[in-house]
This record gives C-alpha cells, sequence and structure tokens, in this order.
C-alpha cells in the first residue's frame, strides 16, 4: 500500500499541468480590465494618457474633451475657478509643456 501510494503521488507531481492563464501587457493597461479589477475611474483615466503619450498620441477625457469644446469665456471663468479652488481640476496634470523657465502658465 505505501509503494502503491507512493507512485500515485510521484505520478501525481510529475505530471501536474501549470494554469494557462495569462494577462498580456495589452490586456493588463485596457480600460475593461482595469475597471473590472478594481482600479478607480481616476487610475484607469491616468494610465489611458500615459499609454496613449508613450505611443505619441493624444488622448482626452471626456471632461477634458468637454472643457476643450467649450467658448473662450467658459475656459476664463474654469481656469478662474480652479486657481482660487485647489481641489478644483483644471485638467492640465498630464497636459502641458516641461519648461524650465517660469510663465503666467504656472498660475
Amino acid at each position: 500500500m505505501d509503494k502503491k501510494l507512493l507512485i500515485v503521488a510521484l505520478l501525481a507531481m510529475a505530471f501536474q499541468i501549470p494554469a494557462g492563464a495569462v494577462v498580456t501587457t495589452d490586456e493588463a493597461i485596457s480600460e475593461q480590465y482595469m475597471r473590472n479589477t478594481g482600479y478607480s475611474q481616476q487610475t484607469v483615466e491616468m494610465v489611458s494618457v500615459s499609454n496613449a503619450r508613450g505611443v505619441g498620441e493624444e488622448y482626452y477625457t471626456k471632461d477634458e474633451q468637454t472643457l476643450k469644446n467649450s467658448n473662450g469665456f467658459v475656459k476664463f471663468w474654469r481656469k478662474l475657478y480652479a486657481y482660487f479652488d485647489p481641489a478644483a481640476e483644471d485638467y492640465s496634470f498630464y497636459h502641458h509643456d516641461t519648461t524650465t523657465t517660469p510663465s503666467y502658465t504656472d498660475l
């Protein structure tokens, strides 16, 4: 009985089938996969923007696209509001040019 148990245990270890659950990089950074695995919408948008910048494309979220398509009056008041309220989003986190000299757009 002991020999049979030992042979069965050795055969079980020798013929184990590895799990084939492989997630590729493209799947891991897709919006649907990230939302389904519990990431916040802000994280999903940041990854999408970073991925688009990495391949040389522009990516705008729905809110950024709405602000971009609005008229100058709305843009002015939105920037003024974002200047006085530090919690307000001005949508310039990923969409700006990095320069070493200060300018009026830094305000």
